[in-house]
């Protein structure tokens, strides 16, 4: 499958939402969970703890991927001060983003001037985004998602986390209950409060 046609699949799954975690939870909340940055301290992280976030983001993306032709997107907000080497590195090229995605970012970029959208597939396997994991978990990289058009399932990690959405309420659950341990002390997702205008930028979890 082919980038072009992996982003078909999205826009027809997603409704033509543009895949930024934060905002699909409003849209998709009926299958949407969310992974916990899970570290205690309000210290800095150390690289010891960026490591085993970009660890854990890999545990839960490979519990829903492993094996299948995934699309990874990203939005570079200022590819000028964001870590896009590793992007590269996986064949990510630029495209044209729908309509619909610049509709639905319009209040959220920026400088829509300086903002790049990339998108690679690949076939999943344990590992393979192991460096954009990193780049992701010390907060040096614009959005990113990635999607298995497959299943519908759509894994979008940022530094405090990552949001997840799995289609099928039997495997949900299997994976919620497989990462309990990482799941909000609240326990599953509900409903939560409006977004700023400026959260696309400001908010990292």
């Amino acid at each position: 499958m082919n980038v072009h046609e992996a982003l078909d699949a999205w826009q027809a799954q997603y409704t033509g939402q543009p895949p930024v975690g934060f905002m699909l939870r409003f849209t998709h909340e009926s299958v949407w969970t969310r992974v916990h940055y899970l570290r205690e301290s309000a210290e800095p992280a150390s690289a010891q703890n960026d490591a085993q976030t970009a660890s854990r983001f890999d545990a839960v993306a490979s519990s829903l991927f492993n094996g299948t032709t995934v699309l990874v997107l990203a939005i570079h907000l200022d590819p000028r001060h964001e870590d896009t080497a590793d992007l590269r590195a996986i064949g990510a090229t630029p495209i044209s983003p729908p309509e619909s995605w610049l509709e639905t970012l319009a209040g959220y970029l920026p400088d829509p001037s300086r903002v790049e959208f990339v998108a690679a597939t690949l076939v999943w396997q344990r590992g393979c985004l192991d460096r954009l994991w990193l780049a992701v978990a010390r907060d040096v990289i614009g959005r990113v998602a990635v999607f298995c058009p497959a299943t519908g399932d759509a894994f979008c990690p940022y530094a405090g986390g990552a949001d997840i959405f799995v289609w099928g309420p039997e495997r949900r659950s299997k994976i919620g209950d497989r990462f309990r341990a990482w799941l909000p002390g609240a326990g599953m997702p509900g409903s939560l409060p409006p977004k700023r205008a400026s959260d696309l930028v400001t908010e990292r979890g």
